[in-house]
């Protein structure tokens, strides 16, 4: 067997499509091509196109990566699901995740800090949600108590902000009771305990 033609792909700039004799055999990104330092005309044997095959797919699912993680910070799980998404085989993602951990590009206590303190400059929400949603990404709960006892969660005052805010939404609830009610149902599933709630309730004379 015979490399017969090395040609871009029109859709991808950076990369490349191998044939051999004659008939497409897989895509490599130029990285990889010089890498490999595929020209035309090598001969190939079966068991060499199989592993090229194989680094061309491992390849693929780490350009893959790349741009998963070029979009926004990911956690482990997110990236993993993204990439069976794309039916890469399992042992060539465990590769992908290997190289990526090499390279700093995954950091699971990076990726709940970064989410910690994004959830709080947008919402005030309580450490009990706060922990769901970063369990609900695929994060250890050692890394979780690690990035919560190191983030400045003043509760109480976060409390009072989420109450505020509710408050003027609740506004037009004339009977007192059943607007505490529902405050304090909502700053429940904001996930804030009862005790920081019962004390956000007394600041705020309800």
């Amino acid at each position: 067997m015979t490399i017969t033609s090395i040609e871009p792909q029109k859709n991808r700039k950076d990369r490349v499509s191998i044939f051999v004799d004659g008939e497409f055999a897989f895509g490599l990104s130029l990285d990889a091509l010089a890498l490999l330092g595929l020209k035309k005309g090598d001969s190939v044997t079966a068991e060499q196109l199989a592993q090229w095959r194989e680094t061309a797919i491992y390849d693929e699912a780490k350009t893959a990566a790349f741009t998963i993680l070029a979009r926004r910070i990911h956690s482990e799980k997110e990236v993993r699901q993204k990439l069976r998404e794309k039916k890469f085989p399992a042992e060539i993602i465990e590769k992908v995740i290997t190289r990526l951990y090499e390279m700093n590009l995954l950091n699971d206590a990076h990726f709940a800090g970064a989410l910690v303190r994004d959830k709080l400059k947008r919402t005030p929400i309580g450490k009990s949600a706060l922990k769901s949603k970063l369990f609900q990404k695929g994060i250890a709960k050692e890394t979780i108590d690690d990035v919560l006892s190191e983030t400045d969660l003043n509760s109480e005052e976060l409390c009072t902000k989420a109450a505020e805010r509710k408050l003027k939404t609740l506004a037009k609830e004339p009977d007192a009771q059943k607007r505490t009610q529902k405050l304090v149902q909502f700053l429940m599933r904001r996930g804030f305990e009862w005790e920081t709630i019962r004390n956000t309730l007394r600041t705020l004379n309800l």
